[in-house]
């Protein structure tokens, strides 16, 4: 079990989202718990958008190989993560990793699903987005089947 107060800047563990910049928060546990759980378990995972590293971090429990992409790394996050994560410093909206993987989790509330995602999912895989629908984001579940455009949500 990973201690969230290792990613928190004053240690807490208060189950709510904790900012760390204009830009990043610790997200709260049930969040992190409802996202790894939907992007399942599998062999490998790519994260968009690190934070704090806590999320990446309950990523790392439940798959082997953990590559995230944060666009401006957080001061010492890369030594609070396990070894079987790789941090990336790129855009994850463009950034191709050359790799596919079993799930790509999308971290932030996007506007729309960018190709780079959608290419890095392999054939059966997953991808979790919170996309914003109206004026609101709802996390979005899509499977990659028979090279035909991702299909399936989740609300």
């Amino acid at each position: 079990m990973i201690d969230r107060r290792r990613f928190t800047p004053d240690g807490t563990d208060h189950d709510t989202i904790v900012p760390i910049n204009e830009f990043c928060t610790v997200p709260t546990k049930r969040m992190v718990e409802l996202l790894a759980g939907v992007a399942g378990s599998g062999k490998s995972v790519l994260e968009i958008g690190t934070g704090s590293g806590y999320q990446t971090a309950v990523l790392a429990e439940r798959f082997t190989d953990v590559v995230s992409i944060e666009v401006q790394s957080l001061p010492r996050v890369q030594e609070k993560l396990p070894a079987n994560v790789t941090l990336i410093v790129a855009d994850g909206c463009t950034y191709d990793t050359g790799q596919r993987f079993d799930a790509v989790l999308v971290t932030f509330g996007a506007t729309e699903i960018e190709r780079a995602w959608v290419e890095q999912v392999r054939e059966g895989g997953t991808l979790v987005v919170p996309l914003r629908v109206g004026g609101m984001y709802q996390i979005r579940v899509y499977v990659k089947r028979d090279r035909e455009p991702m299909r399936g949500e989740l609300e």
